[in-house]
């Protein structure tokens, strides 16, 4: 339940009433080591509870987070800018593979949609909205993962951080 629900929802895999239980993890595409440790983590012991982890499938925090709840057996589910049929990025092709089998991919765009810049901080928002609250994780002042955590909170979400570690470089130097 949003203020913008989307009209339609393009899904692949499987919606499950358990999903209703849902804590979404997001954050930098150029995390630390520590801070892939973190989220893949968190997703993990998410997930041996029977919580669904939702995230974004991008690169970095998002990709830790999936692989965190599919290594751990649970479920995860994967809020796509582009369409269903459409990977971004392309090298997740083999992670959004085995999320359907443990969950699900969806998206408001068309299936063959390919992703489109204004359409990475609209996704956010139905990331925020199917879960109870979002989790961040070593997030820049300027980032997807906080326009996800300002969605939260309008939404009447619980929003959690994750800072970085001061003393780890994150992995693009």
């Amino acid at each position: 339940q949003i203020a913008d629900p989307p009209g339609v929802l393009f899904l692949r895999g499987e919606l499950r009433a358990t999903d209703e239980v849902a804590i979404a993890i997001v954050g930098t595409r150029h995390p630390s080591l520590y801070g892939l440790r973190q989220a893949e983590r968190l997703a993990a012991s998410l997930a041996r509870a029977g919580v669904t982890v939702v995230s974004g499938l991008a690169r970095g925090i998002d990709a830790a987070a999936h692989q965190g709840a599919l290594g751990a057996g649970g479920r995860t589910l994967a809020v796509l800018a582009s369409g269903v049929l459409h990977i971004y990025p392309p090298e997740h092709r083999s992670l959004a593979e085995q999320i359907l089998a443990q969950g699900a991919l969806l998206s408001e765009a068309p299936p063959e949609t390919e992703p489109l810049a204004g359409a990475f901080p609209q996704r956010n928002r139905l990331i925020s909205g199917l879960s109870l609250g979002v989790v961040v994780v070593e997030a820049p002042s300027r980032s997807g993962a906080l326009i996800t955590a300002r969605h939260a909170m309008e939404q009447g979400r619980e929003v959690f951080a994750v800072p970085g570690r001061v003393d780890e470089p994150t992995s693009h130097g």
